[in-house]
């Protein structure tokens, strides 16, 4: 006799099924369809996100995709579709979150790309000019993703724009203004998204890493300053990245040995302090890269999936792209055909 597994069985399985097959099964039944647009399999979803990354590159192959899969890291060149067949070029990254993109356009239009489904939605909002610092999330209370834009930062009266995809409405706000210094001001670089939070670094007007985060509240709408962890100022260039268990965490160059140091800081009510995480010495990337090292330039570095991924340039010859393993405190050099030249990236648990 036939035994059917239990219905919750079902949804937990189901719930770690790539979005492309889940449509596929909406055709299965009309329970399975009508489950796959309740919120809280949404929601469930979500929490199973694949082991993938998504890279936004200036070159030839706009896209590549990197994957963390039997306990190995490797990359392989892949051209992902937005619509029509055709890559989205001259487009650029505000923020990701939930396997979703956000992005703008050269004629200052936003929208939202889903790659799993290679849908693109435009965003309808009014007109903006001029933002520095941009960042995108999830606001679990209202349940609703939102757009932040910070529209000027010099003097006391600095405003930000906040749009809510759900409703399409747009707000202007306040923003906390810190004396003498500039924020991101020549720079147009998407935050860092940690649960409910979006994170910025704060430069000088020298253009130099300080003390200090601005953080973004999604759930208030509010903007306020944390510490930065001690090394701000000495190791630049540095990224500021989440990690999965709703930490913040700093990648920069020690100055004098070379070291590439990762330090971290938990999120949960606030940075209140810093520890450091690892070092990864010169030495220890001369053995896992092969290369005699002279200096290093960080082009680029994210956590995920309990790796640290460092795309690093040796001396000005050649880009490296490394995994460290924080449990195991392992490093390997990762083989990949991609051009790491003009290669700028960003995570995200797209499928």
């Amino acid at each position: 006799m036939r035994r059917e597994l239990p219905f919750d069985v079902v949804v937990e399985i189901l719930a770690r099924v790539p979005v492309k097959d889940l449509i596929r099964f909406r055709c299965v039944c009309k329970t399975w369809r009508s489950l796959f647009q309740e919120e809280r399999f949404y929601r469930q979803h979500m929490t199973h996100p694949p082991t993938r990354i998504v890279s936004f590159r200036r070159s030839d192959t706009l896209l590549g995709r990197f994957s963390y899969q039997d306990g190995k890291p490797w990359w392989y060149s892949k051209m992902l579709n937005v619509r029509d067949n055709k890559l989205l070029l001259g487009a650029g990254l505000v923020g990701h979150c939930h396997g979703l993109f956000c992005l703008y356009f050269e004629d200052k239009t936003f929208c939202v790309w889903n790659p799993s489904l290679s849908e693109l939605i435009r965003i309808q909002t009014r007109h903006v000019s001029n933002w520095a610092e941009m960042g995108f999330g999830y606001d679990n209370s209202s349940q609703d993703y939102k757009i932040v834009l910070v529209l000027d930062m010099r003097g006391s009266h600095s405003k930000a724009l906040v749009l809510s995809l759900k409703s399409g409405e747009s707000r202007i706000i306040d923003v906390l203004c810190l004396e003498n210094i500039v924020v991101m001001i020549r720079m147009r670089l998407p935050g860092t998204l940690v649960g409910e939070n979006i994170y910025w670094q704060v430069y000088d007007d020298e253009l130099k890493v300080t003390d200090k985060i601005l953080g973004f509240d999604l759930v208030s709408e509010t903007f306020n300053y944390c510490p930065g962890p001690s090394n701000c100022g000495k190791a630049f260039p540095q990224d500021l990245e989440g990690l999965g268990g709703g930490g913040l965490c700093t990648v920069g160059v020690d100055a004098l040995p070379g070291d590439i140091i990762e330090k971290i800081g938990g999120c949960s009510g606030g940075i209140k302090s810093w520890s450091k995480m690892c070092n990864l010495s010169r030495g220890l990337l001369e053995i896992s890269t092969g290369c005699r090292i002279d200096k290093i330039l960080l082009l680029s570095a994210i956590t995920y999936a309990g790796l640290l991924l460092v795309l690093e340039n040796i001396g000005g010859r050649e880009s490296k792209l490394v995994a460290y393993n924080l449990e195991e405190k392992s490093l390997t050099n990762v083989e990949t055909s991609l051009s790491h030249y003009t290669c700028g990236w960003e995570s995200s648990d797209v499928c």
